[in-house]
């Protein structure tokens, strides 16, 4: 067989070749805080899209799987506004009342914590009501609206006090609670098809 012997070009050519890959990464790298700041907005759009979708998955099957009947509730459930949040507020000083609620939210159940605050919440107030509301009452993020607290509500105990009933009084933490409260809170904008979002999300089935 004739030995071929390379010629200067065609070595050339070939570690040109080899320099391709490096090349490449060296651009990426050149971009790796946009590209970073970008792969971070995508991740973040898709955990509140998936989390959006456990919601309403949730809220679909909300009374579907119950057949216990709480009786006759002293609320009109769901919340959608201020006033009516103060009346439920007003009537929730009763003890009838209060019992009467937490043993309705005792009976909401779900796969995980997370999911049965975000269905007791949901069965509780409109995501137009939980939109004017935060855990803490604190300001809006451009510190023009101040919002009301819910964790200084009557029905924020009472649907604290109906999870520890359904799952044991030790099974769930304050901390853990206002941690879910806060998440389902936060995106309820989002919910009504806030700035940013769509108002109209598909959920798969």
């Amino acid at each position: 067989m004739q030995n071929v012997t390379p010629s200067l070009m065609d070595i050339l050519v070939f570690r040109l070749s080899l320099l391709k890959p490096l090349i490449f990464l060296e651009l990426f790298f050149e971009t790796d805080a946009t590209s970073q700041k970008i792969l971070t907005m995508l991740s973040d759009l898709t955990r509140s899209l998936n989390e959006l979708c456990e919601e309403v998955r949730a809220i679909r099957n909300t009374g579907s799987n119950e057949s216990v009947d709480a009786g006759v509730l002293p609320l009109d459930l769901p919340l959608h506004n201020i006033e009516e949040l103060n009346n439920a507020e007003a009537a929730l000083q009763s003890q009838e009342a209060n019992k009467a609620m937490v043993r309705r939210f005792a009976l909401i159940g779900g796969t995980t914590l997370e999911v049965r605050v975000c269905r007791v919440m949901a069965y509780a107030i409109t995501n137009e009501l939980a939109s004017v509301l935060n855990w803490a009452g604190k300001k809006t993020k451009d510190q023009t609206k101040q919002k009301r607290a819910f964790k200084d509500t009557a029905l924020c105990r009472c649907i604290f006090d109906g999870l520890t009933q359904q799952l044991g009084a030790n099974s769930m933490s304050e901390f853990v609670f206002a941690q879910a409260v806060q998440k389902w809170l936060r995106y309820a904008p989002d919910r009504l098809g806030g700035a940013g979002r769509t108002s109209s999300v598909p959920i798969p089935e």
